[in-house]
């Protein structure tokens, strides 16, 4: 059970900013602390920094190497090197800091009631940089474009030094904003740029002088874009990997990596994250683009609340061995070895996983998603959902989850009518999804609005139909917002699917384990596992864990099956969508029609799986009846998963892949084995109330 005492204070940023003048706040005198202490000497300004790039001798390499490739003036290509650090390079500027502060403070207080902390992480993280010698670097979820400005404006609250903010050239190109980010701390990259060596090498210059002569924190995010399901999302290894590069040259003792789980009761992207997950590309960030998006102000507290769990340090040097370190001293071209960044990596998403804080209507939305597939004719009631609620709750404690409560984490005092509050503050928060109808009956929302898909708007995979497109969109809001649940029931809902409605076998079970593992590890940022013997220890984990709870049992040590139908219904559901995808797209693959092409591309892929799984669902097959099974980031994950597994293989036509037929097959054949029973109920047949005005756009 959930005790109170385990968990560190969480503090409202925004309680004290309600009582003050936001502009006396903004300008108090402030002395920031800098969290990387350094010598005199050793602390470089911005032009001090740019100097230091353009003398870097992998710098001057590349330039000389690009002046002979292009028969070129060495003079026009150092041009080029100084204007591409300058366009790089932030310039730290505390009076923007401060007016962007005061606009800030005022919209926050506006959207949100909250916005809390831990506030016990952020004292101890704060005495310990008082008193070391390392960089440190933030490296916190991504979950909207929000994060970056709540994480400086929870710094700026403690008196700490903003970080020097590594940011896409998207908002590099806003008008006016651009500039001030940058002045705020923002350093631009490109998306790609491994093609360009240059820019490649004045990139790591820059990164890693930052590292040794920069008293600011460096933040970045691992998952390199937003999670628009709001879940973890496979971390990105390359600004990580120059990184570590500086610890490896001893250009600082050790880096702390500080990760941060960042939980919105309502991300302002939440409708616009639906879309995109059905292939409507995002509108193009502009300035513009954000004033327009002010509608946000219209109601007041409309976004709810924010929670940011601050995690333990993670120490970079634990990563690193002797042999490392030998081998850069002997070859200082010698790159870090990939597991290396890819253990710190997925050290910081697990962190991230569980210190992940679940909202209230993360658990409505679970139990709304399974109640209207098993019980469709006997929708919830306030009454029943209150029921349900206590109970869900109490099963995700079980799997350490911690859970928001109003303005509260104490689960000690849920009496009833404080339960139905919770339950309805939740509502209200979210009373363009789900809302109980006049019969007092939860029912769900039409979100979609048919001008959102002109004819002039170009999908990124297949055009869905305006019938699957009504169902969809709301469906998979509901998705969205229960999916951060599944950071804790994943493995445990993995279980359920491998014994099987009626049971299993207890050997049997654990091949079926492996094989979903394997299969899901990409859409869950689960480290894919050779060693079985470590994955037996893991299953072993889990399943003592339903065991103690008595959700399952096991017969004469030989036979596994459900003893609580309602838990495992729940996790047994809840998978399925994932599943259906991974199959339909292993049965496209299959079925390509080799005779056109011996090769195949992504979006090819992308486009025909996406295809079937609307015909799926719309004909009620059995593989396909979720929506969810219609998101492109999960057929994406799948199809990453297929490539890392050497299913899809690279061909020498670039961007081209070929597949192994016998293993596809393999997949296949023993998906259809696990031989799956579907809910009765359908998302097909759902009632939903229709849009009322005020119109809310999709666009952000």
């Amino acid at each position: 059970m959930f005790k109170m005492e385990q968990y560190p204070e969480f503090v409202d940023l925004l309680l004290a900013r309600r009582k003050d003048y936001d502009i006396l706040w903004v300008s108090r005198s402030m002395d920031p602390l800098s969290p990387h202490k350094l010598p005199l000497e050793s602390k470089y300004s911005r032009n001090e920094i740019i100097q230091a790039v353009l003398n870097d001798e992998k710098v001057k390499l590349a330039i000389i190497s690009l002046a002979a490739i292009l028969e070129t003036d060495i003079k026009k290509v150092n041009q080029e090197a100084y204007k591409i650090i300058n366009e790089m390079a932030n310039k730290a500027h505390l009076p923007s800091v401060r007016f962007m502060g005061l606009i800030i403070t005022k919209v926050l207080k506006r959207i949100f009631m909250s916005i809390y902390i831990n506030e016990k992480s952020i004292y101890k993280m704060k005495k310990e940089m008082q008193i070391s010698q390392v960089q440190y670097v933030y490296a916190p979820s991504h979950r909207s474009y929000l994060d970056f400005v709540l994480l400086s404006y929870i710094l700026f609250s403690y008196d700490m030094a903003l970080p020097n903010i590594a940011s896409g050239m998207d908002f590099y190109h806003m008008y006016i904003i651009g500039e001030l980010l940058r002045k705020s701390g923002a350093f631009y990259m490109r998306r790609s740029f491994s093609n360009d060596l240059l820019y490649k090498r004045i990139f790591n210059a820059y990164v890693m002088s930052l590292v040794k002569h920069s008293d600011r924190a460096i933040e970045f995010f691992i998952e390199g874009t937003r999670s628009r399901s709001l879940k973890s999302i496979v971390p990105k290894f390359g600004l990580l990997s120059t990184i570590l590069e500086s610890l490896l040259e001893g250009s600082v003792p050790d880096i702390y990596f500080i990760p941060i789980s960042i939980n919105y009761e309502r991300p302002l992207e939440e409708l616009l994250f639906a879309y995109e997950l059905l292939g409507v590309p995002k509108p193009k960030e502009s300035t513009a683009g954000l004033f327009q998006s002010l509608f946000i102000l219209q109601k007041s507290y409309a976004y709810g609340s924010v929670v940011f769990n601050v995690g333990e340090p993670i120490s970079a040097c634990q990563f690193l061995t002797m042999e490392h370190r030998k081998a850069k001293v002997l070859s200082p071209y010698a790159k870090l070895p990939i597991s290396v960044v890819k253990n710190l990596a997925y050290c910081i998403i697990d962190s991230h996983k569980k210190n992940t804080i679940l909202m209230p209507f993360n658990l409505i939305t679970l139990l709304f998603n399974e109640r209207s597939q098993v019980h469709p004719d006997n929708p919830y009631t306030l009454n029943y959902l209150i029921s349900d609620y206590l109970w869900c709750k109490k099963l995700l404690q079980v799997f350490n989850a911690t859970i928001y409560i109003g303005r509260s984490f104490d689960t000690n005092n849920q009496n009833v009518s404080n339960v139905e509050q919770e339950i309805l503050n939740s509502l209200k928060c979210h009373e363009e999804l789900l809302i109980f109808d006049a019969s007092q009956i939860l029912r769900l929302k039409e979100r979609h609005r048919t001008t959102k898909l002109g004819s002039n708007i170009r999908v990124k995979s297949h055009t869905l139909l305006e019938r699957t497109m009504r169902i969809a969109v709301p469906v998979i809001n509901i998705s969205i917002y229960l999916n951060p649940a599944l950071s804790f029931l994943i493995k445990p809902a993995i279980i359920t699917v491998a014994m099987g409605i009626e049971g299993s076998e207890l050997g049997n079970a654990f091949k079926r384990y492996v094989l979903l593992r394997r299969l899901l590890t990409t859409e869950f940022v689960m480290p894919l596992i050779e060693d079985e013997s470590i994955i037996k220890s893991e299953w072993e984990e889990t399943l003592n864990s339903l065991l103690k709870q008595n959700y399952i049992s096991i017969q004469n040590n030989t036979y596994i099956q459900r003893e609580d139908t309602k838990v495992c219904s729940l996790l047994y559901n809840v998978i399925l969508p994932f599943i259906d995808t991974i199959y339909v797209t292993c049965l496209v693959l299959f079925e390509w029609d080799e005779s056109k092409s011996n090769c195949i591309t992504i979006q090819a892929v992308l486009t025909e799986a996406q295809k079937e799984i609307e015909k799926a669902f719309l004909e009620e097959r059995q593989w396909g009846q979720h929506p969810y099974s219609l998101s492109i980031d999960l057929i994406n994950s799948t199809i990453s998963n297929l490539i890392t597994q050497d299913i899809l293989v690279p061909h020498e036509k670039r961007n081209a892949y070929q597949v192994d037929k016998v293993k596809i097959t393999q997949i296949l054949a023993q998906l259809q084995n696990l031989s799956l029973k579907r809910p009765l109920g359908s998302y097909l047949n759902a009632v939903l109330l229709p849009i009322l005005p005020p119109p809310v756009s999709a666009k952000l």
